[in-house]
């Protein structure tokens, strides 16, 4: 019996866990596929600092890149497009991160719940 108590009580945990995870989902805002990184770039004149100085090269140009139909795909952002598709593309990172814990804890709750589930049917 107190082998069962144990496991109804962590079974309780993980439930406690999941409904956290849950409450996070509710704040995240709207999401977009794909990353945004910024580049820092020489324009190819020979007299421009930049062909010598890595100090002195252009940007940072903000980039947005994807897959889409099987090819990858880039964007040059523009002002608040960067500053959007940067929220929205960590709001998607932080999403697969929720689903990615979401997915652990029911493993483990899983492991816990069959073997409740195999005592009580004896």
């Amino acid at each position: 019996m107190r082998r069962r108590d144990a496991d109804v009580r962590i079974l309780d945990r993980y439930r406690d866990q999941y409904r956290q995870l849950v409450a996070k989902l509710q704040t995240i805002g709207f999401i977009w596929p794909g990353s945004v990184h910024s580049r820092w770039l020489t324009c190819g004149r020979q007299d421009c600092a930049c062909a010598t100085d890595p100090k002195a090269r252009h940007g940072p140009y903000v980039y947005w890149t994807s897959k889409e139909n099987g090819r990858s795909v880039a964007k040059l952002l523009h002002g608040p497009e960067s500053e959007i598709l940067t929220e929205w593309v960590g709001n998607r990172q932080e999403l697969e991160k929720i689903l990615t814990d979401m997915r652990k804890v029911s493993r483990n709750a899983f492991k816990v719940a069959l073997r409740l589930k195999k005592e009580e049917d004896r």
